[in-house]
């Protein structure tokens, strides 16, 4: 069991104080830093109002049976954005049983690394930690051979660019190599309404636990938590597959202050607004046209029963029309 870190504290801070200083705050700056990042994470995921996490578990749980036979053997398992790796245990516990090679378990955060090797010290399969970003991935791939299980799991699917994620994973799969991911779905009930779930969303996310694990990272660097107002919508957008709906959620800052950004500082004045990371909302039928248009075939599909959360298992096939180089959603002015 070893970790390899591909970016080191110093230079994450580099980037958190050019993202602050242009007055954005991706949600990857959430998952890193002092051990009560990490706890606050923990207590959105398991959050009774939040229960995102724990249906997207429930329904990989029940679809292992039928998913495992379809995973050829002595499979590498790479999971991308690990967290505490409570997903990637049940597939590692499935997949002995066909012959595993190796299991790599990537994450920006070093501590969620180690917390999701601890989760399987006691399985008999070789282990890697990987600090990094996913857009490393090319260079990441340097440290398996195919096949592989690339694993985009817990709803890690809709906080990205649809276009750009899949087209990233695409160029660096081989024809052997399988991807499962999962998404929460814009429900049917959502979809039909007037205001499609605004309301639902705005409960989700407008939770004590959800709104401070926000704002974590500027806390960890000295901000008052007093000192802004959070501001969430939930808004319709228009793209080249139809209307998607997108969580926007902002911080505006209430009175100057100063942030430590390792051995710098950033200073925010007051009514400064502070743009957060983002959330797609798709029904059943964007998603996997997403997948289709990006060259991926689907081999599995598992929905839960009330309609809200999907897993996909798919493989690499013809070309499609996104590109790496170039994050698009599609999105019309």
């Amino acid at each position: 069991m070893k970790k390899i870190e591909l970016i080191t504290r110093n230079e994450l801070e580099t980037r958190f104080k050019e993202c602050l200083q242009q007055r954005r705050m991706p949600d990857y700056f959430l998952y890193i830093g002092e051990q009560r990042g990490n706890k606050s994470w923990h207590n959105v995921n398991s959050c009774k109002e939040l229960p995102i996490c724990a249906q997207l578990t429930d329904l990989l749980r029940q679809s292992l049976p039928s998913l495992v036979d379809s995973f050829p053997r002595n499979l590498s398992l790479v999971s991308i954005g690990v967290g505490r790796g409570e997903k990637e245990r049940l597939l590692l516990e499935a997949l002995l049983k066909r012959g595993l090679s190796r299991y790599y378990a990537v994450d920006i955060s070093s501590r969620m690394i180690d917390e999701a090797l601890r989760a399987v010290a006691d399985l008999k399969v070789d282990k890697v930690g990987l600090v990094a970003f996913l857009e490393d991935l090319p260079l990441l791939r340097q440290y398996w051979s195919p096949p592989i299980l690339l694993c985009l799991l817990g709803n890690t699917f809709c906080n990205f660019d649809p276009n750009y994620i899949l087209a990233l994973i695409w160029g660096q799969l081989e024809e052997s190599d399988l991807l499962l991911l999962d998404c929460h779905l814009l429900s049917d009930q959502m979809e039909e309404s007037n205001d499609p779930g605004q309301e639902q969303i705005e409960r989700i996310y407008r939770t004590e636990p959800t709104m401070r694990f926000s704002i974590n990272p500027l806390v960890q660097r000295g901000f008052d938590t007093d000192n802004c107002v959070f501001h969430l919508e939930f808004r319709p957008v228009e793209t080249d597959i139809g209307l998607v709906y997108k969580t926007n959620k902002q911080l505006q800052v209430l009175k100057n202050t100063t942030i430590s950004c390792g051995q710098d500082t950033v200073s925010l004045s007051s009514g400064d607004v502070i743009q957060l990371g983002f959330t797609y909302k798709y029904t059943r039928q964007q998603a996997e046209e997403y997948l289709r248009r990006n060259g991926f075939e689907k081999l599995q599909t598992f929905l839960s029963s009330d309609g809200e959360n999907l897993l996909l298992l798919v493989r690499k096939g013809q070309e499609g029309q996104g590109s790496p180089g170039k994050a698009s959603l599609g999105e019309k002015d």
